[in-house]
C-alpha cells in the first residue's frame, strides 16, 4: 500500500505542476482578457496546490484501520494522464483541462478516504478542482456561443 499511496501523491503532485504550467501556456496564447483572467487565476491555484501536496507524506495518509488490499487498484484507474496536443486551439484546451480537473476530484476524493492526518487537505482539493472545473466549464460554455 506504502507503494501505491506514494505513487499517488507523486503522480498528484507532478500534474499539479504541470498543470500551472499548462494555464500559463495558455494565458499566454489566449486573447480574450476573460479568459486570459481565470487561466491565471487556476494557475496560481495549481501552484499552492503542489506546494500543499509536497509537504504531505504517506505516513500522513495511512488510517489507523486501513488495509492495504483497500484502495491499492482503484488508485492506479485514477492516475491517467490527459495529454495536450501541440494544434490544440483555446476551446480545446479549455476541454482538456475540464478533464484533468475531473481527474483530479476523483483522485482527491480517493485520497481523502485514507481518514488519515491529510484527509480534510484532499477534501478540499477535491472541492477546489470541483470549482475549477465548473468556472472553466462556464467560460467553455460562453466562447461556444459567443458569449465571450
Amino acid at each position: 500500500m506504502r507503494n501505491v499511496l506514494q505513487r499517488a501523491l507523486d503522480f498528484a503532485i507532478a500534474k499539479e505542476k504541470e498543470a500551472e504550467t499548462f494555464y500559463r501556456t495558455w494565458a499566454d496564447k489566449a486573447a480574450d482578457p476573460a479568459v486570459i483572467g481565470l487561466l491565471n487565476e487556476l494557475k496560481a491555484a495549481e501552484r499552492g496546490h503542489y506546494e500543499m501536496l509536497s509537504r504531505i507524506t504517506v505516513d500522513e495518509l495511512i488510517g489507523a484501520r486501513e488495509t492495504a488490499a483497500s484502495y491499492g487498484p482503484d488508485l492506479d484507474t485514477l492516475m491517467t494522464d490527459v495529454v495536450p496536443s501541440p494544434a490544440m486551439s483555446v476551446l480545446d484546451a479549455i476541454l482538456l483541462a475540464i478533464r484533468r480537473e475531473e481527474t483530479s476530484v476523483a483522485l482527491y476524493e480517493r485520497l481523502a478516504e485514507f481518514r488519515g492526518e491529510a484527509a480534510a487537505l484532499f477534501r478540499g482539493l477535491a472541492a477546489e478542482e470541483r470549482r475549477h472545473r465548473s468556472r472553466l466549464g462556464t467560460q467553455y460554455e460562453e466562447m461556444l456561443h459567443g458569449e465571450a
